[in-house]
């Protein structure tokens, strides 16, 4: 394990005003959010989407790395300069995600275990090969009555993670570590804050236990907020005082970052809860975005209606980077913000 290069390419990915793109949305679920806009879903429909957002123009200003799926990870642009390399030679890191996907957990109704497990020392070795510096693996917590999420769940899934966590690092790969407690639901904000800091506390108990060495790893993590099915208004400065709060008392100091997912909020509102968030500063790590549909939403939807219209849906591209570069930094001026009611569902089960 060269940890020095570790810690060098986490501090790279959670620099000041820079943070990441999740484009690493599976092919079902690029089937669903292609439905939705009546966009047909093949390999060179998803190709070109993609290039439209990793040749952005500027982006680099706003992305450290950007997260790929496995297809994506091998593709290239229409001038066949394949996407990992463009970029690299933009000063943006390339990183893969490796999680399988979600099965039930038998003998636990509605949770769920993430597979990917299996072959993953082979893979890790083979994507550091072709240039992958960073990865992501997702597990999922659900709240729920009846006792959900339960510590058999919480454990199985932290043991994974930091199985995971550690294969990365022998194979020269920063992990970023993603236990998504799901924001649907009727749950209140207190069950939020609640579950938030256990699975943190077994979540880094467990991979202290597997040896990973946390300064060289990072944390992707939902905010704490009120269950969406819970009719309860969103409250900012509420989200942010119980995020940090749960962060500060329950992540070690040593983590290398912290990076928020948008998981099914809408823009704004992730916008918004990431600037109050990042106001209530000092951290004891780097602190930034890691969005998939808060940045990707109203791009994808302008694209649809415009397949054209390249350059105009890369300016709406760049905009969007610029706002969440602004909030990481608590920098954001929300009263410019337009008028956002629309919100996709949280990640794909």
């Amino acid at each position: 394990m060269d940890i020095a290069a570790l810690e060098e390419v986490t501090q790279k990915l959670v620099i000041r005003g820079k943070g990441l793109l999740a484009a690493d949305e599976s092919n079902a679920s690029c089937q669903k959010r292609f439905d939705a806009v009546h966009v047909p879903c093949t390999e060179e429909t998803r190709r070109e989407y993609r290039e439209l957002l990793l040749t952005a123009p500027g982006a680099e200003a706003y992305l450290s790395g950007v997260i790929l799926f496995d297809e994506t990870f091998w593709q290239s642009t229409h001038t066949g300069q394949i996407f990992r390399e463009y970029l690299k030679n933009h000063h943006i890191t390339p990183g893969i995600k490796v999680d399988k996907g979600l099965i039930d957990l038998p003998g636990f109704p509605n949770e769920k275990l993430t597979q990917g497990l299996d072959g993953l020392p082979e893979r890790m070795a083979t994507y550091h090969g072709a240039g992958a510096r960073f990865a992501k693996f997702r597990c999922v917590i659900t709240i729920d009555e009846g006792g959900i999420p339960t510590d058999e769940c919480i454990g199985a899934n932290t043991f994974v993670l930091s199985r995971y966590a550690r294969i990365c690092q022998d194979a020269g790969i920063v992990p970023i570590v993603e236990p998504e407690v799901l924001y649907d639901g009727d749950h209140t904000i207190e069950q939020c804050e609640a579950t938030t800091a256990h699975v943190y506390d077994v979540l880094f108990q467990t991979m202290r236990a597997f040896r990973v060495h946390l300064p060289g790893a990072i944390l992707k993590t939902g905010m704490v907020l009120p269950g969406k099915a819970s009719n309860r208004v969103m409250d900012h400065d509420d989200v942010a005082a119980r995020t940090v709060r749960t962060l500060h008392e329950h992540v070690p100091e040593e983590l290398g970052g912290v990076v928020f997912l948008s998981g099914g909020q809408t823009s704004n509102d992730a916008f918004i809860n990431l600037n109050r968030i990042a106001k209530r500063g000092s951290h004891p790590w780097g602190m930034t975005f890691s969005f998939s549909r808060a940045l990707q939403d109203p791009v994808l939807k302008a694209w649809a209606a415009n397949r054209n219209e390249t350059q105009a849906t890369k300016e709406l591209f760049h905009h969007q980077l610029a706002l969440a570069s602004a909030a990481s930094k608590g920098e954001l001026d929300e009263a410019s913000l337009g008028d956002d009611t629309s919100a996709s569902h949280a990640q794909d089960l």
